[in-house]
């Protein structure tokens, strides 16, 4: 059953990202990078509610081809930059405090870097953005015992991708 549910996600991610770059004229390799992008969100979002974890044999994938897509699209490094400061930022703050995100998000965050490029910083924050706003309407419902409960930062930070794209 999960399985299914994590296929069933993997191709609505893919069609999602596959509509939102034809839409914004994306070209043959970028599109090909959406695409990957968002299957694997898909993917991980699904399982990431289902189990709280982001499996690697899902990110790391994605990661190498999307990075290969960008060097083959020659995207320069710079792009990158912004993006991999915030991933580095949550790199950071995972070692410093590991409640607050798990190397998973981590990982996922590299893996919009790659599949998004000059996109990425905007996906990152929005998708934080998002979390501490569905965190803050926890709190307000469930008051203090919400406190103790954490977050499936996929779904989050998918949601700040696809947005990204669509901007």
């Amino acid at each position: 059953m999960r399985r299914a549910v994590a296929t069933g996600a993997a191709i609505g991610g893919g069609l999602a990202f596959l509509v939102a770059g034809i839409r914004t004229g994306a070209d043959g390799t970028e599109l090909m990078r959406l695409v990957i992008l968002g299957v694997a969100l898909g993917s991980v979002v699904a399982t990431d509610l289902a189990e709280h974890r982001i499996p690697n044999r899902i990110v790391a994938p994605a990661a190498i081809a999307c990075a290969v897509l960008l060097v083959a699209q020659a995207v320069p490094p710079q792009q990158l930059l912004g993006g991999i400061a915030l991933v580095a930022l949550i790199l950071g703050m995972s070692l410093a405090r590991p409640a607050s995100f798990g190397m998973g998000d981590v990982k996922l965050a590299l893996l919009l870097v790659l599949g998004l490029a000059g996109l990425a910083a905007q996906a990152i924050v929005l998708g934080l953005v998002l979390a501490a706003a569905f965190g803050g309407a926890l709190l307000l419902r469930y008051g203090r015992s919400a406190v103790g409960r954490s977050l499936p930062l996929a779904p989050f930070l998918s949601a700040g991708g696809a947005v990204a794209v669509l901007l």
